[in-house]
């Protein structure tokens, strides 16, 4: 029998200072929701103002150096060396959180932060990435994507995330302002599930346990794929770039047959592993990759998942029908890139690279 304790789910928080990150952070910390969440701080975490919510609501304070307890169940710490030492003191005491939300700087990368729960052997098996969060100012989106000093990674917080918060909604009255900010973050993740925000305040059922990197269901991952058909599995040559940074989302379908697992996995690697880091680079370049595969001699639909430089590919729940089995034509691989400067055509002829040969 099995006495190992349930792994513990983190979702990663991005933003830019001024969107409202502190505001969640505390609504999170302070709020009677029900939750045991442990909330890890960025190093510049003083805004929050930890010690006077534990003076406010008289809370135990202290578990241990660094980290407070709040009356509602939650636990705060800020990031005193590097992530995955506070991640190991933390979780020594696992008993007072059953989940964690790691909050990044404003110009933080999110996908290098999200690679640590990936690859990091001594946290494998005790917590695993459920989801990438970003929270947008929403009336300060358009300059934050344009300015040359923020748009690089305003672009890539928004091309990381699964959920993406347009928060300040009160701000934007205007229904058409509000769907031109829908079609700037669509045009550069069009698989990110987007919800409008007044003062930071989400359902935490939203945002929490959403299963990003974990699901197990290809109808999952095959209902957040919808609505790529025109904007960016169609349409080649249509380039909406211009003021998203160069970032853009970009859908390829293969239709000639399932694919070699191993091919598509080398063809993965050697994408990835090759990226050009140089931001003034015109190289594509790949943040997330979502899609479900059709791979040779398995009945089951397979998940593929990509974030910075790593990739998993594994099989889902369910099966394909009967009929999209007997024919070679009817499992239908479609793949959603994010990133900068994306070559559909090259995209394209590698994914086709990997369908198994008749021969």
């Amino acid at each position: 029998m099995d006495d190992a304790p349930p792994m513990i789910p983190v979702t990663i928080l991005s933003g830019f200072l001024g969107a409202g990150k502190t505001t969640l952070l505390q609504f999170i910390l302070s709020a009677d929701h029900g939750r045991r969440i442990a909330v890890i701080e960025n190093e510049f975490g003083d805004e929050v103002g930890v010690e006077s919510l534990v003076a406010k609501d008289g809370a135990d304070g202290a578990v241990m150096d660094g980290f407070y307890e709040l009356s509602n169940g939650c636990v705060c710490c800020s990031v005193r060396s590097d992530l995955v030492n506070t991640l190991e003191k933390l979780l020594e005491r696992r008993d007072r959180f059953d989940y964690i939300l790691v909050e990044t700087t404003g110009m933080a990368d999110p996908g290098k932060v999200a690679s640590v729960f990936w690859v990091d052997d001594e946290l494998e098996g005790r917590i695993f990435l459920d989801g990438i969060v970003t929270l947008v100012d929403a009336p300060r989106l358009d300059f934050h994507l344009r300015h040359p000093d923020t748009q690089r990674e305003a672009a890539a917080q928004l091309a990381y995330a699964d959920r993406i918060l347009l928060n300040k909604g009160d701000l934007v009255p205007d229904q058409d302002a509000r769907e031109a900010i829908e079609k700037t973050v669509t045009r550069v993740n069009g698989v990110a599930s987007v919800r409008w925000t007044e003062r930071s305040r989400v359902d935490l059922d939203d945002i929490l346990n959403i299963k990003s990197f974990t699901t197990s269901r290809a109808e999952q991952v095959e209902k957040e794929l919808q609505g790529q058909e025109h904007e960016t599995c169609d349409d080649e040559h249509h380039d909406h770039t211009t003021h998203t940074g160069g970032m853009q989302t970009m859908c390829v379908r293969v239709r000639d047959g399932p694919l070699d697992q191993d091919k598509l996995e080398r063809w993965l690697g050697e994408l990835l592993w090759e990226q050009d880091d140089d931001v003034g680079s015109e190289r594509q370049k790949l943040f997330r990759v979502k899609g479900v595969v059709a791979v040779a001699g398995e009945p089951n639909k397979f998940i593929l998942q990509a974030v910075h430089e790593l990739f998993e590919v594994y099989a889902s729940e369910e099966r394909w029908s009967e009929g999209e089995l007997q024919s070679k034509e009817g499992r239908v691989t479609q793949v959603v890139f994010i990133g900068l400067h994306l070559r559909k055509s090259e995209l394209q002829a590698g994914l086709e690279g990997c369908v198994v040969s008749d021969n």
